[in-house]
């Protein structure tokens, strides 16, 4: 289990969202991209490592850590981009 500070808790409504954008590849490749990364990283699912994520999503690990952030501090937004700094 992952000792991280941002912990990701998706609903079932949000997971079926995100597992609907993966599955259909529905939205651009980032948007695809980030839905894996919150997938990956919920806690009560496969609660992903880093690594592990890095390596599905083809993602940097300071990318995970920002949509996680993200998530946690601006709540579940799909379409969301990331923002800077």
């Amino acid at each position: 289990m992952n000792t991280e500070k941002y912990i990701v808790r998706l609903s079932d409504e949000e997971r079926l969202e995100l597992e609907s954008i993966v599955k259909k590849l529905k939205g651009t490749s980032q948007k695809v991209k980030r839905a894996i990364v919150l997938l990956k990283a919920d806690a009560d699912g496969p609660d992903c490592t880093y690594e592990k994520i890095h390596e599905l999503a083809i993602v940097g690990i300071q990318t995970i850590v920002n949509i996680r952030k993200q998530l946690v501090a601006e709540g579940f937004e799909v379409d969301s981009t990331p923002k800077p700094g």
